[in-house]
């Protein structure tokens, strides 16, 4: 019985904030791959146990692309959209503010991915609502919306976590508009108009 053995050099690259608290981004180059596409996954944030080694999320996403594309992959970046969280004393709730860092990663991907003809899957869930996607993101994903696709979406619209794929999982466009933004509710103070 003849056993071939193929043999794939994947050379890993991750980008963190100073302190490693955050991981902006990981990509893998498939250097056997002369002429393929950039792929991306964007999500919300990783677990810092997952910070030095690839996961469900990253294994369930390649997959996916694989049986959505008909050109190999050269690349694929895994970006998490990390904010900036803050206390705010008059809020009862942690403030998401704009991690500008982060944003440059995600935008130069975006652009990158559309110049290769590749994909990019989103899958950021319910804790996604915390970012400013609603905002910057959520205009910036309209400029790529064409090659944006998801497993799904939760029932705010937002799309599904990808670790919930599986081989059958089919691929859905990505709406960015079905997206609902998270507003903060004020209450109004009755002003008194007596003299």
């Amino acid at each position: 019985m003849n056993t071939h053995v193929e043999e794939v050099t994947i050379r890993v690259k991750s980008i963190f904030n100073e302190d490693k608290t955050k991981r902006y981004m990981r990509t893998y180059e498939f250097t056997d791959v002369e002429d393929g596409v950039i792929c991306a996954v964007i999500i919300y944030s990783p677990r810092m146990s997952d910070a030095f080694l690839s996961g469900t999320t990253t294994q369930r996403a390649y997959m996916l692309m694989q049986n959505h594309l008909s050109q190999p992959i050269r690349e694929m970046r895994v970006i998490s959209l990390v904010p900036t969280l803050a206390i705010n004393d008059n809020l009862p709730y942690v403030e998401s503010q704009l991690d500008e860092t982060n944003y440059h990663y995600v935008e130069e991907t975006l652009q990158e991915v559309e110049a290769s003809g590749g994909m990019i899957i989103v899958g950021w869930g319910s804790p996604g609502r915390l970012m400013h996607h609603a905002t910057s993101y959520k205009s910036l994903f309209a400029d790529y919306e064409a090659n944006m696709y998801c497993i799904g979406t939760t029932a705010k619209g937002e799309p599904q976590q990808i670790r919930m794929a599986n081989e059958n999982t089919v691929l859905e466009a990505f709406n960015n508009e079905s997206v609902k933004p998270k507003f903060r509710i004020v209450k109004e103070t009755k002003k008194d108009d007596s003299p």
